[in-house]
Parts: C-alpha cells; sequence; structure tokens
C-alpha cells in the first residue's frame, strides 16, 4: 500500500481524518484533554494501526504549537491528556499498541487515557 493511501482523508474508516483534533477541551487553570474519537470498531490490520499512531503523533505535534499555547499554555504531564475514546470491541492489538504509546506520550508532555466508555 502506498504510504500516503494510509494516511489519506477516509470517511470510511474508524478514524477519518488524521489532520484534525477532534475535541480540544481546554482548562481554565492550563492545559487540555484532546481527544481521539474512535467511535466504530478498529480492526488491527496494519492500515488502522499506522493510522492510530499518526493521530497520536499530529496531537503531540499539535500541542507544542502556538496556537494551543495561546489557549493552553504549556502542556505538562500534569495538566494535559490525550483521551483515546475507544469502541470497546476494537481489536486486543490495538489496546496494545495504546499501552505500548503511553511512555511516548508521556515524554512528549502529556498523558495517553484509554477510555471504552462511548
Amino acid at each position: 500500500m502506498e504510504y500516503e493511501n494510509v494516511y489519506a482523508l477516509d470517511d470510511e474508516h474508524p478514524i477519518p481524518n488524521l489532520d484534525v483534533v477532534d475535541v480540544n477541551t481546554v482548562k481554565k487553570s492550563g492545559g487540555s484533554d484532546l481527544f481521539i474519537v474512535v467511535a466504530t470498531p478498529l480492526s488491527d490490520d496494519h492500515r488502522s494501526l499506522q493510522r492510530l499512531l499518526r493521530k497520536i503523533e499530529r496531537y503531540l505535534e499539535f500541542m507544542h504549537t502556538a496556537e494551543f499555547r495561546a489557549e493552553s499554555g504549556i502542556s505538562t504531564i500534569e495538566n494535559t491528556n490525550i483521551i483515546v475514546k475507544i469502541h470497546p470491541d476494537s481489536a486486543p492489538a490495538v489496546f496494545e499498541l495504546l499501552e505500548r504509546s503511553k511512555p511516548w506520550v508521556t515524554d512528549n508532555d502529556a498523558n495517553l487515557v484509554i477510555d471504552t466508555q462511548l
């Protein structure tokens, strides 16, 4: 599969657009809760896993923009969360990948939270 096709806009995929923040809740005290919403089950095929990682990566990039800092201040693990609201029937490999991604997100000044309550 072509590299760009993995990341292309795909309205049929559980993660349709990798280049937008689904929800950003700015905290009055500084920081944000940034939500990735995966409302339908995500499978463990290579494309889906790559799209999930890319979505997280785009959120981490956003956290270091002037736009984010103007609204939320500087992100820290104390004030910023990336919350993945994921369908509970997603493949086990998806949850394993999310768990393995937690240190990566922490190293980039946020927490990764997995939430199966849709």
